[in-house]
């Protein structure tokens, strides 16, 4: 099957002992932060559990066991596999496949040897509930547990939405059947005619069932019977049946349960309904507090997330309460919390009525993917439990069941420690950081995601906290640069010189790197950051319009434009004033500001003349709502635009672009005084300060990321490996093929692209020329894209002016140039 991708359309704002000896792995989890020895630490202990788990849904803890409900395979008749069978799918299925599991730091085998074929038209999954010790023993199934219901043919299904335990010890599950149903006559063969000719509706039942410890059912409660059926007009507006949205238990046994959308319901354990209440905005998530509270979260009338008290005696809303950001993921907070929320980085606990939230630990920094984190509680000993899910590259899963014991920071042996600051962690780095945690045993680093700062009123919260205590000289040893000005911290003396250490480096050498990309990275000759992966940004043409050569001013841009007045659109219909000066003022940053010196430049003709450009565009994007969108592929194709931004990151992309010009395209670059404006744009910036504690236990873990073998597998776009990069050219260089009925070769598609309105392109593998071009291209590369907020928000206010014709451009340019010149020297 061939891969239909959607072409990502550039915007203006272009632009963290597991399995070592556990006495060796733990993460901070209070304390001031400076000492060498913290007060306590987490450790993490793994539990060895049963090979035979199915995959774990809705798992809950109750006391010391864990429950959880799955899918299992049986015949459609309801008769169990045979012994055959089940080892068969368990080598094969990938509907309900069996877990590799962590035991000690070793994974288990799920299985060896090949079963029996199995005739998977006679199987379907149904639902089940397990449970299994919180230490790993005693895993078994509810052997009386059964769904309610059964469904009338192939077309159906049934899911336990939740699973909870109530503080009596009761278990509960809300089961959902689905069924489309048939009329079908007598004599219908389903291998020769279809169902759906015979349509008859579709069907949802929910329950909510009350279960023993073994899983037999103890009562039911028919939802059917409670919530409300939408009227005509709402199913006219696309009201559909109730899907649960959330489900607790209060400390009476009383359950709260969403429908999904805007209504709660409360019943009690007969399922008489005790109240009903509705908000304006959708419920998300019910959370029992500390003092047995139960509130809902949801969206407050200036916007912010709150959580809404329910009184239950008056059968009305109470109290507000502050819901903190970013606080999806919600569980118990044992007794010291009023609730739990975890993130992908750490573990927080809240106090509803101080609205203060306290890091609990950082998952990375206990050795924890928290992207795999499936389930998390604070226990009331104080201790964290968790149960991990971990994806291989080559598919299968492990299941880790994990204590973090709350343990005195001098009882663990403790590693050289490393600070490395971030605003959103990357995927790979994260990855990356666990892999060096795990194997190196002299250093570890520790992570500080400043996301965490940014609050509901200031998304920037984070970053200008990193940024204001980097500027001020309270710098980390390592930081991810990605989104800050990291010229100002090379100035201001603040990062380390990379150079030396390539150059010592046994195993690394400069002629290791893609010379141009790391080029355009230098300040002075000097190298303040490494890059793992980076993409070419340019304005492209068909070169019977741009000609041939790459480069241009800003004079030669406008004399093409102004050579072509049917183009109404000469950089596409959705380029306004606003974007044109910010994407070129972004990418040209480096032509007009000299961080080293404070030197600044736009005061000059080349300046002026971009504010006259963009000037010339719309000052709005044309309003098109309810209409097709203006496709580039079709204003190209009709002479009404003449340029395209192209974020060249990868090789298949390249031969799109290509046919949108007509079978040729010249990379002209985005003008500049220089004529150098083919952009690289970097991910993954990393630089090491001058102030790092330990400068060679740094370098250990940042020259990993230049390593071939690392860029090969975990980069998004092109690599900064040299090696690395040739391998994916010559695999994009590689043609593979199949033979049609009469033996002829014909050439496999790597896939395609579209978008809008526009043509659909077969992907081929490169040929020369094109390899050739493309690279050409990254030689050519000078500069590196730069979002300096402060600069860019400082042109943006004030060429506002000129566009609205207060100013004239002379009197803009020498604004701008004394505003920007001052805040330079100041932060020099």
């Amino acid at each position: 099957m061939k891969n239909k991708v959607g072409l990502k359309k550039l915007t203006a704002e272009v632009l963290v002992l597991i399995f070592l000896m556990l006495p060796l792995t733990a993460c901070k989890g209070g304390g001031n932060g400076k000492e060498k020895v913290p007060d306590f630490v987490y450790v993490p202990k793994y539990t060895t559990v049963s090979e035979e788990i199915p995959d774990m849904n809705n798992p809950y803890l109750s006391g010391d066991v864990i429950y959880f409900a799955s899918s299992i395979p049986v015949h459609k008749d309801g008769t169990p596999l045979t012994d055959e069978e089940e080892k068969a799918i368990k080598n094969e299925s990938s509907e309900s496949p069996v877990l590799k599991l962590k035991a000690s730091g070793t994974d288990v085998p799920a299985g060896e040897g090949d079963g029996p074929a199995v005739d998977y038209s006679n199987i379907k999954y149904i639902p089940a509930v397990f449970a299994i010790n919180k230490d790993g023993t005693n895993f078994h199934k509810l052997e009386d547990y059964s769904p309610k219901e059964t469904v009338q043919n192939d077309y159906g299904y049934i899911n336990i939405e939740k699973l909870i335990v109530d503080p009596q010890g009761n278990i509960w599950v809300c089961e959902s059947i689905s069924q489309t149903l048939f009329d079908l006559p007598e004599g219908f063969d389903p291998k020769k005619q279809d169902p759906y000719q015979y349509y008859a509706g579709d069907e949802r039942k929910t329950y909510i069932r009350k279960l023993s410890n073994t899983g037999a059912e103890t009562s039911a409660i028919n939802l059917d019977q409670i919530v409300d059926k939408p009227s005509e007009e709402e199913i006219q507006q696309g009201a559909g049946n109730f899907y649960l949205g959330d489900m607790v238990a209060d400390k009476s046994g009383n359950l709260y349960f969403t429908d999904g959308n805007k209504t709660l319901y409360v019943v009690d354990t007969n399922g008489n309904l005790l109240a009903k209440l509705s908000v304006e905005n959708y419920l998300n998530r019910i959370i029992v507090l500390k003092d047995g509270t139960v509130g809902v979260t949801t969206g407050s009338s200036d916007g912010s997330s709150v959580i809404r008290s329910v009184n239950l005696s008056s059968k009305s809303w109470g109290q507000d309460f502050k819901m903190p950001v970013n606080a999806w993921n919600t569980s118990s907070g044992g007794k010291q919390y009023d609730f739990c929320y975890s993130d992908s980085t750490s573990l927080f606990g809240y106090n509803v009525a101080t609205q203060a939230n306290e890091k609990i630990l950082s998952w990375i920094n206990c050795d924890v993917d928290g992207d795999n984190i499936r389930f998390s509680t604070v226990l009331d000993n104080g201790d964290v439990f968790a149960i991990s899910y971990e994806y291989g590259n080559e598919g299968g899963r492990t299941v880790s069941i994990i204590d973090f014991v709350k343990t005195p920071g001098s009882e663990v042996k403790q590693k050289k420690t490393l600070t490395l600051a971030t605003m959103w962690l990357d995927y790979n780095l994260k990855k990356q950081i666990l892999k060096f945690n795990k194997t190196n045993e002299d250093y570890r680093i520790e992570v500080q995601d400043y996301a965490e700062f940014n609050t509901e009123k200031d998304y920037n919260a984070g970053i200008t906290k990193l940024n204001t205590e980097i500027i001020s000289g309270n710098i980390p040893d390592m930081i991810d640069i990605s989104q800050l000005p990291y010229q100002q911290y090379a100035a201001k003396g603040l990062l380390e010189d990379l150079y030396p250490y390539i150059d010592k480096d046994p195993d690394l050498d400069r002629k290791d790197l893609v010379p141009s990309i790391f080029k355009a990275i230098e300040m002075d000759g000097k190298l303040y950051q490494i890059s793992t992966s980076f993409a070419v940004l340019s304005l492209v043409g068909k070169p019977s319009v741009v000609g041939n050569e790459m480069g241009w001013t800003m004079e030669e841009m406008q004399k093409v434009v102004s050579e072509h007045p049917e183009a109404d659109y000469p950089l596409g219909a959705y380029m306004t004033r606003e974007n044109v000066l910010d994407i070129i003022c972004s990418l040209n940053l480096e032509n007009y500001i000299d961080w080293q010196t404070g030197k600044c430049n736009f005061n000059t003709d080349e300046f002026k003349k971009l504010l006259t450009f963009a000037k010339s565009f719309p000052e709005k994007m044309p309003d098109n709502q309810g209409e097709e969108q203006i496709d580039p592929g079709t204003l190209i194709q009709d002479g009404r635009q003449l340029f395209e931004n192209f974020y060249l990151s990868d090789f298949q992309s390249y031969q799109y672009y290509k046919a949108m010009f007509g079978g040729a395209i010249t990379f002209k670059g985005f003008p500049s005084a220089d004529k150098k404006g083919n952009i690289a744009v970097l991910s993954g910036g990393l630089a090491m300060s001058s102030s790092c504690k330990d400068k060679d236990g740094a370098w250990k873990f940042m020259r990993t990321l230049l390593d071939a073998d690392y860029q090969k597998d975990n980069v998004w776009s092109f690599p900064t490996n040299q090696k690395a990069f040739d391998a994916k050219l010559a695999e994009a260089m590689k043609q593979e093929y199949t033979t049609d009925e009469n033996g002829k070769k014909i050439p496999i598609s790597h896939g395609g692209m579209s978008i809008g309105n526009g043509p659909t392109v077969e992907f081929y593998a490169l040929t020369q020329e094109e390899a050739d071009q493309i690279k050409t291209v990254i030689n050519s590369v000078a500069h590196t894209a730069t979002y300096d907020q402060k600069v860019l928000g400082i042109i943006k206010e004030e060429a506002g002016y000129f566009f609205s014709g207060e100013k004239t451009v002379d009197q803009t340019a020498d604004v701008i140039q004394n505003r920007i010149s001052l805040y330079i020297n100041e932060q020099r």
